[in-house]
């Protein structure tokens, strides 16, 4: 990224001047919008209070313990009550890290303290003058401007010593996951291009916000390797056997299930039908006349409001051992790409029926 984050004229905030007020903003975590979230240069460590932590839904079993004692509060110096590690967003262009924060029963007019840590895990410049932070997004550089009139309201009841009864008042919002990507447009920001010319009904997306060398350059590479990329059933190349082939481990003490046939409605026994027939015609599947496992398939709606076909694989499920390996967690998929320009998502089509299974 080339561009360089400045402050100038246009980003001033005619409400601070001469106040002095702190820069006071929101942020995202555990599925929460926590408000009066101090940016405190001076500290360094985050900071969240023990009646936030608390309607935030968090347990305290989830702290790790933290031996060295925090100084800067009025007072003696406070041992906390230990610290969480917690997936942190901010802004509308959104920006996420990972932040160790320690936790404290102390009371305040803020819920949370976001100190020099947290600054440089986002890459975030704050500036008191203007009352904001930023920081570089692959869109460009993008702004959390703070409220000068919340951040008086703190300010005014720490000196007025009504922290306990600010303490009281709520503080967090239940988060819609998607809400901002909804407010800026999110599908303004997604172009559509034909993988290969000769079948321009098949189209696959990319960032329209890309530099138009980067973009046109992702296309060629795309086009380059589509043979990689199956976007039909018909599409699916066949894996050799002697790359992969799936066992299925079944305890032999559990004894074959064969479920009963459901019923279906005309129009999604039309799906099933078609579904099957594309499955038989690619040779994904083969018909059988005397299963030891039978199981239903089972319809669920996509986001477009399509069917998708999957089948009730629940009693052969209990019969085959669990996966000993779980899926990453997300902050740690999250840490991993700090430092990329460009993310790419990539999912097989269709994945289940990529491997053959073993006879």
């Amino acid at each position: 990224m080339d561009e360089e984050i400045t402050f100038g004229p246009r980003d001033a905030v005619s409400l601070a001047s001469g106040n002095h007020e702190t820069i006071v903003i929101d942020i995202v975590t555990n599925n929460y919008r926590v408000k009066k979230v101090y940016v405190n240069q001076g500290s360094a460590v985050d900071i969240m209070f023990y009646r936030v932590f608390k309607e935030l839904a968090l347990e305290d079993g989830q702290l790790t313990p933290v031996r060295t004692p925090l100084v800067g509060f009025t007072g003696p110096p406070i041992n906390p009550e230990g610290m969480i590690t917690l997936m942190v967003t901010v802004g509308q262009v959104l920006k996420c890290r990972t932040i160790p924060v320690k936790v404290v029963k102390q009371q305040s007019p803020y819920n949370v303290f976001l100190g020099r840590p947290a600054l440089n895990a986002l890459r975030a410049i704050p500036s008191t003058l203007h009352l904001s932070i930023k920081f570089l997004t692959p869109g460009g550089v993008a702004e959390v401007r703070g409220d000068p009139e919340v951040a008086r309201v703190c300010y005014l009841t720490m000196l007025r010593g009504q922290e306990k009864m600010v303490a009281q008042t709520t503080c967090l919002e239940p988060y819609i996951p998607g809400e901002e990507a909804r407010q800026l447009g999110t599908e303004d920001e997604i172009e559509e291009f034909p993988l290969r010319e000769y079948r321009p009904v098949l189209v696959i997306r990319i960032g329209a916000l890309l530099p138009l060398e980067e973009k046109e350059g992702l296309k060629a590479l795309l086009r380059e390797y589509s043979q990689v990329f199956a976007l039909t059933v018909e599409d699916m190349p066949e894996i050799p056997t002697d790359l992969a082939v799936h066992h299925l481990n079944v305890d032999p003490r559990f004894k074959p299930v064969k479920q009963k046939k459901r019923s279906f409605a005309p129009k999604r026994n039309e799906v099933i039908k078609n579904e099957v027939g594309k499955l038989l015609e690619s040779k994904i599947i083969l018909e059988v006349h005397y299963p030891t496992w039978l199981a239903n398939p089972v319809l669920v709606k996509n986001e477009d409001q399509s069917w998708r076909m999957c089948v009730d694989f629940t009693d052969l499920n209990k019969a085959c051992s669990k996966d000993c390996f779980p899926l990453p967690r997300i902050d740690r998929l999250v840490d991993s790409i700090v430092g990329f320009d460009v993310l790419c998502f990539l999912d097989a089509f269709k994945g289940y029926h990529q491997i053959e299974m073993a006879e």
